[in-house]
C-alpha cells in the first residue's frame, strides 16, 4: 500500500494506492480538513480499494481562498479531482460528510455514502441563524427554533458580506445559493446509497432529513462528527462492507 500527497489544481489530498480499479473519494463538511479527519483516515486504511481524500480550496492542505466557497464551487472542485484521479476508475464511490452530501446529490456515481448529510439547507440555515441571535434563557433546538425565528432579519443577514466562520471569512454567495434549497429533492435513486446519522446530532438534526433511505445506519448517541470510538464502531465496518 502506497500513500502519497497529490496536488490537483488548488486541491491537495492523500492518495492511498491499493492497486484497485475502484476508488473511494472522500469529501468533508463545511470548513473541514478531510485529509486529517479521523473517520476518513480510518476508512482509507480499512477499505480494500484505493482512496483519495482531499481538502477544498482554502482548507487544510489546499491553496486558495475559502471566502467564495459555495456548494457549486465545491462541486466544480470535485469534478476537477474526478477528471484527474478518477479517469482510469470506472467505479467511483463517494464518501461525503455534512455539507458535502449536497455536492453529490445530482451527480452519478457507482455508490454514495452520506454521513450526517446537511441536505436541508433551507431550514438548517434558519436554525443556525436563530441559534446565533438568541439571547434568552430558553434552550433553542430543532423542534422549537421556528418560534423564535425572524425571516426578515434572516434574509438581511444572508446578504451581508464579510461574515466570519470559525477560521475564515465567507461571502454572501453561499447563503444566497442555499437559503431556499433542500438538496434531498435532487436524489432520484437511493438503491446505491448508504445513509448514516447520529441520533443525537445537534448540528444537523435527524429531523431535518425529508426522505427515507433503504440502506441506513442510525448511530446510537451519535453526534455530528461520528468519530468517537464507540460511535465509529457502529458504522465504519458496515461502510467498508458497503464499499
Amino acid at each position: 500500500m502506497k500513500t502519497k500527497l497529490l496536488e490537483i489544481n488548488n486541491n491537495r489530498g492523500i492518495f492511498v494506492d491499493k492497486a484497485s480499479k475502484k476508488i473511494a473519494i472522500m469529501i468533508g463538511g463545511f470548513e473541514r480538513a478531510t485529509t486529517t479527519e479521523k473517520k476518513f483516515k480510518e476508512l482509507a486504511d480499512k477499505v480494500l480499494i484505493s482512496s483519495f481524500r482531499f481538502d477544498y480550496s482554502g482548507i487544510g492542505l489546499s491553496d486558495g481562498d475559502f471566502r467564495n466557497m459555495t456548494v457549486h464551487s465545491m462541486q466544480e472542485e470535485l469534478k476537477g479531482v474526478i477528471k484527474n484521479i478518477g479517469k482510469n476508475n470506472k467505479e467511483i464511490i463517494i464518501v461525503s460528510h455534512s455539507l458535502s452530501a449536497c455536492v453529490i446529490t445530482e451527480m452519478d456515481f457507482y455508490k454514495k455514502v452520506f454521513i450526517s448529510p446537511a441536505f436541508n439547507q433551507k431550514e438548517l440555515l434558519r436554525y443556525y441563524f436563530t441559534l446565533s441571535k438568541w439571547k434568552g434563557d430558553k434552550k433553542i433546538d430543532w423542534d422549537n427554533y421556528r418560534d423564535y425565528f425572524n425571516e426578515k432579519n434572516f434574509l438581511e443577514d444572508c446578504m451581508k458580506e464579510g461574515k466570519m466562520t470559525k477560521s475564515n471569512f465567507i461571502s454572501s454567495g453561499y447563503f444566497m445559493e442555499n437559503k431556499d434549497k433542500d438538496y434531498s429533492a435532487f436524489i432520484k435513486d437511493s438503491d446505491h446509497v448508504l445513509y448514516i446519522h447520529g441520533d443525537k446530532d445537534e448540528k444537523v438534526p435527524m429531523g431535518s432529513i425529508n426522505m427515507n433511505f433503504s440502506n441506513s445506519i442510525i448511530v446510537k448517541d451519535g453526534d455530528h462528527d461520528l468519530e468517537r470510538p464507540d460511535m465509529m464502531n457502529q458504522w465504519i465496518k458496515k461502510v467498508v462492507e458497503f464499499i
